[in-house]
């Protein structure tokens, strides 16, 4: 058979579809996070109309370093590997560390009560309240009964003020309410206030990402703002959370008020019906401690990858960031439930950071921990592989979207094993 007649016998290949705008880099061994990458950013929409970013750290070494879309699709400016994305609930976890480098320190205990750091705090039945309570989630107060509204929530020392008037919750069902948008912030900020004499943002920046080089903020200052992507929601997101308030922010509050849902998801909504406060000037600039770290996928994957190293570190090791000791406390499992109000499942270590499923790659993602904030944005270290991963998305979906992210970790995971000769023979033997 001459060659001509094979290739029209042979079945042709079916070219594989690609992401034009898709930019950045891999290192040898990853092409397939790229791939998975380029997938989720095409089901994601039109590139004009939203952007993401993905990058991955594997032993101090960036492996994959990739963005695709648009930034803001009002000024029209396009994604960077240097984009900051507003991470919203994924925020916990970042406070948390900063937290945790206070008690590594020695100038704090997660179980020690909040009212010995803060006294004011014991009022209306908080005495025995400890951080470790306020960090998993487990302190019975999830929200507030004051009406606030969007502009309220931007002045952290106002809402210390009144969480000392604040009675936990007698709701049965608060204390399996396993995250809250907006009060443990609040606590664990005015507790890193009293204890070290520096605003959250400061100390976060002087401790943690200027020694470290990582782009994340609490807040950001008048130049970051061109680089900041502007959030959007698809269709079904905001239906993920009960009882919206339609934005209204008191007047929604008042007639919620008795409802925990309400307390909780609606005083104020943290994703109200115009996601444009969220790009705000005023609200860029503000302190807004368990909703308002912003970082590019660079800067969460690098810290990932640092706590991933020291949480496997030798005892008495000198650590880049955190001591095992403090992280071994950290990842130790305290709670898990299904919360009443979202209906996941979550768990949290001692330390409030939350403790992930190791999936289809346990020789990988054993002891993995990290954040999963809404509609796709994530960040999760793996100790077992000395590796932090980050994907951000400026446009939150609902549906799919956790599909998405899991086949992108697993290829991630898949690509760190196939890379290490040693890990591909466990897994091989397994």
């Amino acid at each position: 058979m001459t060659t001509s007649l094979v290739r029209q016998v042979l079945p042709r290949p079916r070219p594989r579809p690609t992401t034009a705008d898709v930019h950045g880099t891999t290192a040898p061994g990853f092409a397939s996070v790229r791939h998975s990458f380029e997938r989720a950013c095409r089901e994601a929409g039109p590139a004009g109309s939203q952007g993401a970013a993905l990058a991955v750290v594997r032993h101090g070494e960036t492996v994959v370093d990739l963005w695709h879309g648009t930034a803001d699709p009002v000024t029209g400016t396009p994604w960077t590997g240097d984009t900051l994305e507003p991470v919203l609930t994924g925020s916990h976890g970042i406070l948390a560390t900063a937290v945790l480098l206070l008690a590594d320190m020695g100038a704090l205990a997660l179980d020690r009560p909040v009212a010995d750091y803060w006294p004011e705090f014991a009022m209306r039945g908080k005495g025995a309240v400890t951080l470790r309570d306020v960090l998993t989630f487990t302190a019975r107060l999830p929200g507030m009964a004051a009406d606030l509204d969007q502009r309220d929530v931007e002045n952290p020392q106002m809402m210390a003020a009144l969480l000392e008037l604040h009675s936990p919750e007698d709701d049965p069902r608060a204390g399996g309410v396993l995250h809250g948008p907006w009060t443990a912030g609040w606590i664990a900020a005015e507790v890193i206030r009293r204890v070290d004499g520096r605003d959250l943002d400061l100390f976060f920046l002087e401790e943690i990402a200027g020694p470290l080089g990582l782009d994340i903020h609490f807040g950001l200052v008048p130049d970051q703002l061109p680089h900041t992507a502007r959030i959007s929601y698809d269709a079904g997101f905001r239906a993920r959370f009960p009882a919206p308030d339609g934005g209204t922010g008191r007047s929604g509050a008042s007639d919620s008020g008795a409802d925990l849902s309400g307390r909780v998801w609606n005083n104020p909504s943290p994703f109200p019906p115009d996601a444009g406060v969220w790009s705000e000037s005023r609200r860029r600039y503000a302190l807004i401690p368990s909703l308002g770290a912003y970082a590019s996928a660079r800067g969460l994957a690098r810290l990932q990858g640092i706590l991933a190293a020291d949480a496997v570190r030798a005892p008495g090791e000198e650590p880049l960031l955190l001591s095992r000791r403090t992280l071994d406390q950290a990842r130790s499992f305290w709670v898990e439930g299904l919360d009443p109000l979202l209906g996941g499942i979550s768990a949290y270590g001692e330390g409030g950071l939350q403790l992930l499923d190791e999936g289809l790659h346990p020789d990988v993602r054993s002891g993995a921990f990290g954040h999963q904030g809404p509609g796709g944005i994530a960040y999760q270290a793996w100790p077992q592989a000395g590796t932090g991963a980050a994907l951000v998305r400026s446009r939150l979906t609902a549906g799919t979207g956790a599909q998405v992210l899991d086949e992108v970790a697993n290829a991630v995971a898949g690509a760190v094993a196939v890379a290490d000769p040693v890990a591909r023979s466990l897994r091989t033997t397994a």
